[in-house]
């Protein structure tokens, strides 16, 4: 599959020299509308692009901002973006990266990298995505076992029995009730929960 690209950039002449250099390698280009142009995330809503080349001569807060709405923690529809700009300092790209950039260069780099570069701004937009379903994974579990050693202390309590025998009962309540073990405990905690008002 082609890789679509849209890309952004106030000046006409630099834009058509990147748009060229991209349909030369094969890239489905995506192109905005002319003024006004619809905001970042209306766009990548619309046109569905699998990465953004945004080259601006000067990136300010409203820059950065519209890149923040299409970081995968943002809730929207999420697009690796490739920022070219000046003022490639460490603080500025620590700022653009943390913004939702997924790669940052400076201008002026050779049209025959820009393809490089997209496909870096992809693999780590891909590697930061996989991160965050892994970090949500990892911290249901750890609240599903927290609540399961809850539920396993009332049950404790309430039945005189110990920690083995409490899971077991645990357990039988999930299979009958055809749910899962955390659901069950939850259940469970909220009841203590209600009686002990």
């Amino acid at each position: 599959m082609k890789l679509r690209v849209l890309v952004i950039d106030a000046n006409e002449t630099r834009a058509a020299g990147t748009q060229a250099a991209l349909a030369a390698e094969g890239c489905v280009v995506l192109i905005p509308p002319p003024a006004p142009v619809p905001p970042l995330a209306d766009l990548v809503q619309i046109l569905r692009p699998d990465a953004v080349l945004i080259e601006m001569d000067n990136p300010d807060r409203d820059a950065l901002e519209q890149a923040e709405i299409l970081h995968p923690d943002a809730g929207t529809r999420a697009a690796p973006i490739l920022l070219f700009a000046p003022g490639g300092d460490e603080e500025a790209v620590a700022e653009a990266l943390r913004a939702g950039v997924s790669a940052y260069a400076a201008p002026g780099v050779d049209f025959g990298k820009v393809k490089p570069l997209l496909d870096l701004a992809i693999a780590h937009f891909r590697a930061f995505s996989t991160l965050k379903v892994e970090l949500a994974a990892a911290q249901r579990s750890l609240a599903d076992r927290k609540h399961i050693e809850r539920a396993k202390g009332i049950v404790m309590r309430e039945r005189g029995c110990d920690e083995a025998e409490a899971y077991r009962h645990l357990r039988r309540l999930a299979m009958d009730r055809g749910q899962r073990l955390s659901e069950i405990a939850q259940q469970i905690i909220t009841v203590a929960e209600l009686l002990s008002k």
